[in-house]
């Protein structure tokens, strides 16, 4: 059985200290003591969120390239804690979200656990939780959320991490939690889905913002179909079928405009994003980055990396 010494809590964060804070706030009071909180600063332009994780007295590292996936991979790179777990810098953490993640982790064909993210504002009206076991890899477009999983740290290291190409601050703004789900099923772990675990999203996109969110999840969702599809061509053909189909029923069935352009601009980036991933060269599972952003370096002398 694994206990709170054996897990790191990661948020990866970019300018946005404000909501960081409050997030390193939720944590400290909802979480067991000994479980180790790391922040990864994802190219942030000033040293506030270096200033948040000092204030909050929990572990911090900076990389000066930006992109949610390349922090990630940081984040799995600076523990050494058998078992991560990812959150956003926009969600609170609740009371006893990490009990069940540590107690799943006793069975040891588990690869992931995940948690469920519900909007704060609906939170009262949320249907209750119930506990899954997923096998196969099309079961990983199903298998929970980047605001709220948890991996065997040297599976995924031994994975190779996450792809780099995807997920927020790239072309590809999404499906770097999905991809990374697909390729521990593909490796023959079981992701257990415990959505009686959460947490709380506090932040909400709006207008264009909204819009541009669902169309870098298409192209990305887009991108991570490509893998499949050059590489085992019957699940990725059934997964683009899976993610179009999903996104056109969204698309019909939404009346609020606001949500039904996001479910649009989702269901055409797909494609998209399918035919401009298969241009990209390949190693393996992971995209070769080959337009990687550049370095944000901070002027000052101070530690890129340090500990409470």
């Amino acid at each position: 059985m694994y206990g709170p010494g054996d897990l790191a809590v990661i948020v990866c964060s970019r300018d946005r200290a404000a909501m960081l804070r409050e997030a390193l706030r939720s944590i400290a009071q909802a979480t067991p003591a000994g479980v180790e909180v790391l922040v990864v600063d994802s190219g942030s332009r000033t040293d506030e969120t270096r200033g948040a994780a000092r204030e909050a007295s929990v572990g911090y590292v900076r990389s000066d390239v930006p992109g949610l996936s390349i922090a990630r991979n940081v984040g799995l790179a600076s523990t050494e804690r058998p078992l991560v777990l990812f959150t956003d810098d926009d969600c609170v953490a609740v009371p006893g979200w990490v009990d069940g993640v540590l107690a799943h982790f006793a069975d040891e064909q588990v690869g992931a656990v995940t948690g469920r993210m519900l909007d704060h504002t609906l939170v009262a009206g949320a249907a209750p939780g119930r506990v899954e076991r997923l096998t196969g890899v099309l079961r990983g477009i199903d298998a929970g959320h980047g605001a709220f999983m948890a991996f065997r740290r040297e599976l995924m290291l031994g994975l190779g991490g996450f792809d780099e190409v995807l997920g927020a601050g790239r072309r590809f703004a999404g499906a770097e939690d999905l991809d990374a789900f697909c390729r521990v099923l593909a490796a023959g772990y079981a992701i257990v889905s415990d959505t009686t675990a959460t947490v709380h999203h506090i932040f909400t996109r709006a207008d264009d913002d909204h819009i541009a969110l669902y169309r870098g999840y298409g192209l990305g969702a887009g991108a991570m179909t490509d893998k499949w599809i050059r590489t085992r061509p019957l699940i990725g053909l059934a997964m683009a079928g899976l993610l179009i189909g999903r996104a056109a029923v969204a698309a019909v069935r939404w009346s609020d405009p606001r949500e039904r352009a996001a479910r649009l601009a989702l269901l055409t980036a797909i494609p998209r994003g399918i035919a401009a991933a298969s241009r990209l060269p390949r190693r393996g599972a992971r995209f070769v980055d080959v337009d990687r952003p550049a370095a944000i370096a901070l002027a000052g002398a101070w530690s890129a990396t340090e500990q409470p």
